[in-house]
């Protein structure tokens, strides 16, 4: 999250031994340094309030490092996602991914971090600027405030590096798509370092027509005035310009259909095909920019801050399935969601101090601060909606873009905004060589406001404040175990209220926020030198929102989940390595009021999932690695009475990596093959969407560093 001593550069870049001795002799005061080694990473940022080791943490942190995410070709959070069995991402092609953790639904607004804070996630992140992502589970409240209580993606920027660095790469995919990114790092002198990144790239999916160009550029700028001083700067720019393919949902069906027709026709359906239309775009502009200050003012005792401020315009005119349209036939009414300029444009800030001092032989790792954000949402409240004809989920009908007088809307204005005002403290309390204690606690205050027609005033349908406290026990019978014990609270964002509800706009558009908690008890080891190995049971509850017999839209019963995960991730041999893991969850709605869905299984969430991905370099061919993965989710149901299930699936993947000399330059070739099999398969179903997964498909790149 901020300026460390040791932050995160790619395994690919200079060797850890080779690091240590440049930092050693040269004289510049860029610090760098490399944090994940062999897919594993030993700290994490996301998680607390400073780096600290994954050991020391009394809840699970999956973080996926950089050397990841270039061997396998990662272009998008499902591609991620995979390597945590925790995990579903649900990916529309043509628009931004959304992930659940543990079976809850992350919020785009509070859910997704970048160096912990807020990006909106309307837009699909590049990680050809990121050093790792982190994936932070249970309720993180204690550190981000009003979420979920599934966890938070974070993502870590990558830094400039002691020594001057370059990295080159082509890419592309049988999609058709393919691209180049240049990663260029290194000391300026005086004190300076820089990273800069860029990208330029043909998007294509694997959803026939829905393509389009991507742009990246990002820069970060360290200066080190003195040895305890660290100022850095930063920015990022993407544009992103793709079709948004028409998903089926379950509401699409037309009324007559039995569940076998509905059935049929997503078996019958074949994923490629582009049933959207050419007009409909999700043209996407991005910016962030930050300024990050760390000071250590005192040994052992640091002040850093950082403040973060991101615009997101987009211009949503996607054409969708009109609800209850979708005949046995595969005949439908398409219906254009027409909402343009829309602005998201998050302000927020951390101010922590760090610190260790002793009390009667008790040691205590510290952690005061406090954070601001602001986030308005700025949209039309009417949007235009009109049918542009009708189509066939088979044999796809190109219809015309409706006149302009069809698709008047009402002006863009703050519809809403969402304020936090936070103080926190956390101690990590060394009672013993064994025994340590966590114990953290965050105090929120928390302001909705909202606005239900363009003519009229925004008003406050929120406001109060909540303590999030977090204990945790931590035992250490040796340096590579720690057994752990760990109680949480959260409050969840409000839950969007459905349009269809009585109580929609009366006053409000979504829900209060409402509590959580999580009982975590597990063990983390470093049963390898280089590998991490986790298991976790836990137990989570939330508030359960649903409509009454009375059309009334509120928090009724509770949605709990317990589960047990187990992984396995970094350097088993100095010729393997692995990303292992798997997820039992035993998810249950309570809800006595609704004897329909009372003791079912939530939507959209599968009761077993695993993961594989193995990499292992060839002893007899110099250069040469092959790699494989292994990913299965188990059935899910389509909707929480549980009448409609889907499917599990199994995916396999293949793929070689290659280095060799050309000249005097090192290039390394890699080739993944993924679903090799070729099978049919619904990935996800968030919000109620069947959405498909990849056939068959290949990713290839060429890549130098210098």
């Amino acid at each position: 999250m901020w300026v460390f001593p040791l932050t995160a550069i790619a395994q690919t870049q200079p060797s850890a031994a080779d690091e240590t001795a440049a930092r050693r002799e040269a004289d510049d005061i860029v610090v760098t340094g490399v944090r994940e080694q062999g897919y594993a990473s030993k700290t994490q940022t996301g998680g607390t309030f400073a780096e600290t080791p994954v050991l020391d943490t009394p809840f699970s942190v999956t973080v996926i490092p950089q050397e990841l995410l270039i061997d396998q070709q990662v272009r998008s959070l499902s591609d991620i996602a995979r390597n945590d069995p925790s995990t579903i991402v649900s990916s529309p092609p043509g628009f931004n991914d959304t992930v659940n953790v543990r079976g809850y639904n992350l919020d785009n607004s509070s859910s997704y971090r970048r160096e912990g804070l807020i990006f909106q996630n309307q837009v699909q992140s590049p990680f050809e600027n990121k050093a790792a992502v982190e994936i932070i589970k249970g309720p993180t409240s204690v550190r981000y405030g009003f979420t979920p209580p599934g966890g938070v993606i974070n993502y870590v920027l990558k830094r400039p590096t002691a020594e001057p660095y370059r990295f080159a790469q082509a890419f592309g995919d049988s999609f058709g798509g393919y691209g180049a990114h240049l990663d260029i790092g290194g000391p300026l002198g005086d004190g300076f370092g820089i990273r800069l990144n860029a990208v330029t790239a043909r998007e294509a999916t694997f959803v026939d027509g829905v393509s389009g160009p991507r742009v990246l550029v990002s820069g970060l700028v360290e200066w080190k005035p003195t040895d305890r001083l660290t100022i850095d700067i930063e920015g990022e720019y993407q544009y992103r310009d793709l079709e948004q393919q028409a998903s089926i949902t379950t509401g699409s069906f037309a009324a007559g259909l039995t569940p076998e027709q509905r059935l049929d026709l997503l078996e019958r359906f074949d994923q490629t095909k582009f049933i959207g239309q050419s007009f409909g775009t999700y043209p996407t502009s991005n910016v962030i920019g930050s300024v990050g200050v760390k000071w250590e003012f005192a040994d052992g005792w640091t002040l850093q801050t950082r403040a973060q401020q991101m615009r997101l315009e987009r211009d949503q005119q996607a054409v969708s399935i009109a609800p209850g349209s979708l005949q046995a036939n595969g005949d439908f009414t398409g219906r254009i969601f027409f909402s343009p300029n829309q602005i998201r444009d998050p302000f927020s800030t951390e101010l922590v101090l760090t610190g260790a001092f002793d009390t009667f032989g008790i040691r205590h790792e510290v952690a005061v601060g406090g954070a601001y954000s602001r986030n308005p949402l700025r949209y039309s409240l009417v949007s235009a909606q009109p049918n542009v004809g009708v189509s066939n989920i088979f044999n796809p009908v190109a219809n015309p873009r409706p006149a302009p007088s069809a698709l008047v809307v009402s002006p863009v204005t703050d519809a809403l905004i969402l304020t936090q005002e936070a103080v926190f403290v956390s101690d990590l309390i060394t009672v013993t060589d064994w025994l340590k204690l966590f114990v953290a606690a965050r105090y929120a205050e928390q302001r909705n406001e909202e606005r239900t027609a363009a003519d009229q005033p925004r008003i406050t349908t929120y406001e109060d404040n909540a303590i999030s406290p977090n204990f945790g026990v931590l035992i250490q019978p040796t340096d590579r175990l720690t057994v752990y014990g760990s109680y949480s609270e959260g409050i969840t964002t409000g839950v969007q209220i459905p349009q269809d509800a009585a109580n929609f706009g009366n006053p409000a558009i979504f829900l209060d926020p409402a509590r959580t908690r999580q009982i975590e008890i597990g063990a983390k080891a470093e049963l390898f030198r280089g590998a991490l190995a986790t298991i976790a049971y836990f137990d989570i509850s939330q508030p359960l929102a649903a409509l009454s017999d009375t059309n009334v839209f509120d928090y009724i019963g509770d949605q709990d989940h317990r589960g047990v995960e187990v992984s396995l991730s970094g350097q088993i041999k100095p010729d393997l390595r692995l990303v292992a893991g798997a997820l039992y969850l035993d998810p249950t709605i309570n809800n006595p009021a609704n004897a329909a869905i009372n003791g079912n299984r939530p939507s959209g969430v599968p009761r077993v999932q695993f993961n594989l991905y193995a990499d292992y370099e060839v002893p007899a061919i110099d250069g040469l690695a092959v790699n494989g993965g292994l990913f299965f989710t188990g059935d899910r149901f389509a909707n929480d009475a549980n009448t409609f299930k889907i499917d599990g699936y199994v995916r396999f993947d293949l793929g070689l990596r290659y280095a060799f000399d050309l000249g005097d330059q090192r290039v390394s070739a890699r080739l993944n093959v993924r679903n090799v099999a070729n099978n049919d398969f619904i990935e996800g179903t968030a919000f109620g969407s069947f959405l498909f997964g990849s056939p068959r498909a290949a990713f290839f790149s060429l890549t130098s560093e210098f």
